[in-house]
């Protein structure tokens, strides 16, 4: 007679018997036991079908007797397969059999960042990089309902470096045990504090898990900086009432008096990000992340260390005695002048940082009461962006950044020749133009489509590709090359052809537009049968880009695969944010094809006698 599973009733009430699990679960072979948990037992796992490598974990069945346990167990697998992201660690499958409970995801390559901070604290160029790919990661799932409630050092693994050629770290965001969805009750009891206290936000310790908002993430991300770059967590305690206590009453030490090299618009980043104010943070983790990514582009970023007003008021506070005799003394005497030493920069910023905010919001797809946002509320919301930015230049004209943001407003407005002015007036006030310039003044330069915007527009593309020689930009040159291969006669047809493919050269298909260009040179080429299979399979692995459906639904119209075509079409107007037009078929300046050729030409041969170091290339959204 058989013995029943050992489900813990003879060992522990944490572990499980391996062969007891073969049993119950014949479709896996259990490799090891990684990690445990309040929340379950994780193994590394083997699916015999398909021989796959993943990480399954499973409820212990008496944890099943708690009926708030399963719930919280079954939706983390929920949530998990709802953020399908590259840094999400990926969902797989969920089951059940009798009193045991599993969902499988898959197995991370490498080390979580507490495990790497045990070596000592990380180059801040790096750390900047991490932080900035945890923010995009953590917008995405905010984008889909999704509040994570625990980013902590733990619950983010580095990847084993792979194959790839860029510089972008690869990590995977883990643990989604604590994880929210927006719009739905909670799962923790009233008032419960969630979280690890060490990078929990105050609002949340003062006020449960109600409190934990998208900007309670943002603040955890940014603690998580700071542990990053310092080698220490922002507060550190014998207890975890110490902590909590410190989270609420105290500033964190500043990261620069740990690391001296920290360059101040790091240190000022972590402080806006950890501001104990929410409403003083980032207005989301896709703000943090391109604040970041200004820093490692060299940029001036939006975040401002305290003011010595503001420092002044804060020792103040912890010291009333002292203060009070202090008070009498200075601050009748200097708190007017520096009032007035502050006023004009504070109002410059804060006028900034609202323009930012606004620009912001009309991009996300849902307001603050987690509505949709229609086409009219982003455009107010884009007008506003524009209102405020132009006060602020009437404040100060010298103010680059103003003239930026209003510049992309106006871009998203689609009104591309305000929106190349301000871009000119920001190259003329920076003295040179930046790649991110050059994105935005391109794409408005072929909206406008004039002769004269297209002469501009060549003139862009070779500075821009001399600069910032990263595979969007070949992909954006390439571009221009095949639409005046399809214009120009049959010589010059043949030269634009083949400059597009050297511009192209052995760049992979990682990036969306050199997938379409590859296609697009192959039917050029008059292989069309090879440039249908190249366009569905970019069609394949950049499922969900809207200008790669838009591309395949032009060529499967032009080969007379109206099926396909349909298809693609329908794909391509679900993807289309609401309000925004197709763009038009691109014109071409075939008067200028020769001085073109000839400028792109210089530049490869320039590109050829110097090591190629792009930058990193920032996530343009529109």
């Amino acid at each position: 007679m058989s013995e029943a599973p050992d489900f813990g009733q003879r060992r522990d009430f944490y572990s499980f018997a391996p062969e007891s699990l073969a049993n119950e679960l014949p479709a896996f072979r259990i490799v090891r036991e990684v990690g445990k948990g309040s929340m379950g037992i994780v193994y590394e796992a083997r699916v015999l079908a398909s021989g796959d490598r993943i990480a399954l974990k499973i409820l212990p069945p008496s944890l099943t007797l708690t009926e708030r346990a399963l719930a919280r167990f079954l939706r983390e697998g929920r949530i998990m397969a709802r953020v399908r992201h590259p840094d999400i660690v990926a969902f797989v499958d969920q089951g059940t059999k009798g009193r045991l409970h599993w969902f499988a995801m898959e197995f991370v390559d490498g080390v979580t960042l507490e495990e790497r901070l045990h070596v000592g604290p990380l180059p801040v160029q790096k750390a900047c990089a991490i932080a900035a790919a945890i923010g995009r990661a953590l917008q995405f799932a905010h984008d889909h309902g999704v509040v994570h409630r625990d980013i902590k050092p733990g619950n983010v693994m580095l990847r084993t470096a792979d194959e790839s050629t860029d510089d972008r770290p690869r990590i995977a965001i883990t643990d989604f045990g604590l994880a929210r969805e927006t719009g739905t009750g909670s799962m923790t009891e009233s008032g419960a504090i969630v979280g690890t206290p060490m990078f929990m936000a105050p609002e949340v310790v003062l006020g449960g898990t109600q409190a934990a908002s998208t900007l309670a993430d943002v603040y955890s991300l940014g603690a998580t900086l700071y542990a990053l770059v310092t080698g220490k967590p922002p507060f550190d305690g014998p207890t975890a009432q110490s902590v909590l206590k410190a989270v609420t009453e105290r500033e964190p030490r500043p990261a620069r008096s740990l690391r001296s090299d920290l360059p101040e618009a790091v240190h000022a980043i972590i402080g806006k990000a950890m501001a104990r104010d929410a409403s003083h943070r980032y207005g989301s983790a896709l703000e943090f992340a391109e604040d970041l990514e200004r820093f490692l582009r060299g940029e001036r970023v939006l975040a401002r260390s305290p003011s010595l007003l503001r420092r002044s008021l804060h020792w103040c506070a912890r010291r009333p005695l002292v203060s009070a005799l202090l008070a009498t003394v200075l601050v009748l005497t200097f708190g007017a002048l520096l009032l007035v030493l502050e006023r004009n920069q504070n109002t410059l910023q804060r006028g900034l940082a609202d323009a930012e905010r606004l620009l912001a919001l009309a991009a996300t797809e849902r307001d603050e009461q987690d509505r949709p946002r229609s086409a009219d509320d982003r455009r107010n919301l884009l007008l506003a962006a524009v209102a405020t930015a132009s006060a602020t230049i009437a404040h100060d004209e010298r103010f680059a950044m103003a003239w930026f943001v209003r510049a992309r407003a106006h871009h998203r407005l689609q009104q591309y020749s305000e929106a190349i002015h301000d871009l000119d007036v920001t190259e003329q006030l920076r003295g040179s133009p930046t790649p991110e310039i050059l994105h935005f003044r391109i794409d408005a330069l072929r909206q406008q489509g004039d002769t004269a915007s297209l002469r501009r527009l060549q003139q862009d593309l070779t500075t821009l590709l001399q600069a910032d020689p990263t595979p969007h930009t070949r992909a954006l040159v390439a571009e221009h090359l095949l639409d005046h291969a399809e214009h120009a006669a049959p010589h010059e047809r043949q030269e634009a052809l083949a400059r597009a493919q050297e511009v192209l050269g052995a760049l992979g298909d990682d990036d969306a537009r050199v997938a379409v260009a590859r296609a697009r040179c192959l039917e050029l080429e008059g292989a069309n049968e090879a440039a249908l299979a190249a366009m569905r399979n970019a069609c394949s692995r950049h499922e969900g880009n809207l200008f790669v459906h838009m591309q395949a639904a032009a060529m499967f119209d032009r080969n007379d695969l109206l099926d396909e075509g349909a298809q693609e079409h329908e794909r391509a107007r679900r993807l289309k944010p609401a309000g925004k037009q197709a763009p038009a078929a691109t014109p071409v300046d075939l008067d200028g094809l020769g001085n073109f050729l000839g400028d792109v030409d210089k530049v490869l041969r320039a590109l050829d006698r110097k090591p190629e170091l792009p930058p990193t290339t920032p996530d343009r959204r529109r």
